[in-house]
């Protein structure tokens, strides 16, 4: 692990240990890291805003990965590095997809979220379809249902119709659980972003260590010379990873980067 020049790490059950939740310990963690020169990058499928906040709480570098790839930002000097938007003509399709199997959406923006929903919409601006945002573009869409017919529905139709794909949904599918797909353009991942992020850095992409506990981490972990999963990951990304670390509740994020900094200063 010596020759480690950034970490990467996803946010959900991976950094965090309950919803929203991260251990202070990681605090300094990162702080040790960057001192010595190593950024720690969050890579999340949530949107910058969201990600940005947590970033300036834990001390990370000034880059964010957000929307499962789509975005890659530079949150300090506001430079966007790299944003795949989704395209008028899937915009449209999408609003008629939402209106046909009557889903809930959020769709990212760079500063603000916008939503149909009318629970629980704090930091959402309200708006009735994705064709009514007109002052940003938008990278990634969140639709939600409770219908979990409606939802397999919808998936069905939109991998037959547009050149856009799922980039995460929800993970243990239980009656009267809201249900959910992050959809984004085709060509978006995790890994993509990782290796865009290295390139512009002027870093190899073997000298990258990544984390993390899903499927939609593994293109990231295999873009990465060092692929860590969480003990909770799943078994098709530990399929995948060289390097096994603690749970997200045991603190394994803070546990395999306090060894990468113990070996960077032998």
């Amino acid at each position: 692990m010596k020759d480690v020049k950034i970490v990467f790490t996803d946010l959900d059950s991976t950094l965090t240990y309950a919803p929203g939740k991260i251990d202070i310990k990681n605090k300094k963690i990162f702080e040790n890291l960057k001192n010595i020169g190593i950024p720690v990058v969050i890579s999340t499928g949530r949107s910058i805003p969201y990600a940005v906040s947590i970033c300036k709480q834990f001390s990370t570098s000034n880059y964010v990965i957000a929307s499962n790839g789509a975005e890659v930002y530079n949150y300090v000097s506001k430079n966007m590095i790299y944003r795949s938007v989704i395209n008028p003509e899937n915009i449209a399709k999408l609003d008629e997809m939402i209106e046909k199997y009557n889903l809930m959406f959020i769709a990212n923006g760079v500063e603000r979220r916008y939503s149909n929903k009318l629970e629980d919409s704090t930091g959402l601006v309200p708006v009735t379809k994705l064709s009514k945002i007109t002052n940003e573009e938008i990278s990634q869409v969140v639709v939600q249902s409770y219908n979990k017919e409606d939802m397999m529905y919808f998936r069905k139709e939109l991998l037959e119709t547009t050149t856009l794909k799922i980039g995460n949904k929800t993970k243990h599918i239980s009656d009267n659980k809201l249900l959910y797909y992050d959809i984004v353009n085709n060509d978006v991942s995790k890994g993509n972003a990782l290796e865009i992020l290295c390139k512009h850095l002027n870093i190899k992409c073997e000298r990258a260590m990544a984390i993390g506990d899903s499927d939609n981490d593994i293109e990231m972990l295999e873009k990465a010379g060092y692929k860590v999963a969480v003990a909770n990951a799943s078994e098709k990304l530990k399929e995948v990873a060289n390097l096994l670390t603690l749970s997200n509740k045991e603190n394994g994020v803070a546990t395999i980067l306090s060894e990468l900094y113990s070996k960077l200063n032998e």
